[in-house]
C-alpha cells in the first residue's frame, strides 16, 4: 500500500467529516424551518450506494471504501473512493456557499 495514497484519503475523510457535521447542523436547522425538502443529497447515478437526506451516511461509505482498499489495494475501488470524495468535496463547498452566516 502507498503510504502517501493512504494518508492523502484518510486526511481527505478527516476534512470532510469535519465538513459534513457542520453541514448537517445546517440541515437540520433547515429542515425545521421547512426548508430542506430533498431526500437524498446525490442521485442514485451518482456512484454512492447510500441514499440520505444527511451527508454522514455518505462519510461513512467512503470510510468504509477506504477500508475495503487497504485491505485489498483495488485499483477500481481506489478510482470508486476518489470519485466520491471529490463529489463530497464539491456539494460540501457549494452548500457552504449557499449557506454562510
Amino acid at each position: 500500500m502507498s503510504d502517501a495514497i493512504n494518508q492523502q484519503l484518510i486526511d481527505n475523510i478527516s476534512i470532510i467529516l469535519k465538513k459534513s457535521l457542520s453541514a448537517d447542523a445546517t440541515l437540520a436547522d433547515l429542515r425545521e424551518q421547512k426548508k430542506a425538502g430533498f431526500s437524498a443529497i446525490f442521485s442514485k447515478e451518482s456512484g454512492f450506494e447510500c441514499q440520505a437526506n444527511t451527508f454522514q451516511p455518505y462519510v461513512q461509505e467512503v470510510a468504509d471504501d477506504l477500508l475495503i482498499w487497504q485491505n485489498g489495494q483495488s485499483q477500481q475501488v481506489l478510482v470508486n473512493l476518489v470519485k466520491k470524495i471529490e463529489k463530497l468535496f464539491q456539494i460540501l463547498a457549494q452548500f457552504e456557499q449557499s449557506h454562510q452566516d
